[in-house]
């Protein structure tokens, strides 16, 4: 092909390495827009971002000229270096992201519904924990998790929880 033609999507998570180190809520709006600034800044476009204490969503365009890796240690470098300078109240506890990160594919027809999915982590977060949340998204891409545990996790929780955010057969979308 004579050009080149690319528009990647990723559903991105990562996640405080201390359960003692918290995203405090008077920060957490600036510290969203630091992270967002710092995404246009490697050239990628960003839709979404939101999270809870201890961890951060953000939906986001991709750059073809770096690697997911390379975007997502970035974002997770010079975010964490942003807030240790500013936070004043977790003592002797560090803030540091997990080294690890999630990082899903989504298609344009479901930016809305990951959109929504994101802005809604204060709701998400009152009927289950991050764990919970990502065994679940790693079942709705087909993330081999082997793990049978897992797995009867996800779908007790899916009849428990159910109607407000289920999936469907395929697990490709949120329902309303």
């Amino acid at each position: 092909m004579r050009n080149t033609f690319f528009k990647l999507w990723v559903h991105g998570i990562i996640k405080i390495e201390s359960e003692h180190a918290l995203i405090y809520p008077e920060l957490e709006p600036i510290f969203h827009l630091e992270i967002e600034k710092r995404f246009i800044e490697q050239g990628c476009e960003i839709a979404a971002i939101g999270g809870r204490d201890d961890h951060i969503h953000f939906l986001f365009a991709q750059n073809p000229l770096l690697s997911l890796h390379e975007t997502m240690r970035f974002i997770q470098g010079i975010s964490e270096r942003w807030y240790q300078l500013r936070d004043f109240k977790s003592g002797y506890h560090r803030f540091q992201w997990e080294e690890g990160y999630c990082a899903y594919s989504v298609s344009e027809s479901n930016l809305g519904k990951v959109k929504l999915f994101i802005e809604n982590q204060a709701e998400i977060h009152q009927k289950m924990f991050l764990k919970e949340e990502i065994n679940y998204l790693n079942h709705l891409h087909n993330v081999d998790l082997r793990d049978e545990e897992i797995e009867e996790e996800i779908l007790q929780w899916a009849r428990t929880w159910g109607a407000r955010f289920a999936f469907n057969q395929i697990g490709s979308e949120w329902i309303r």
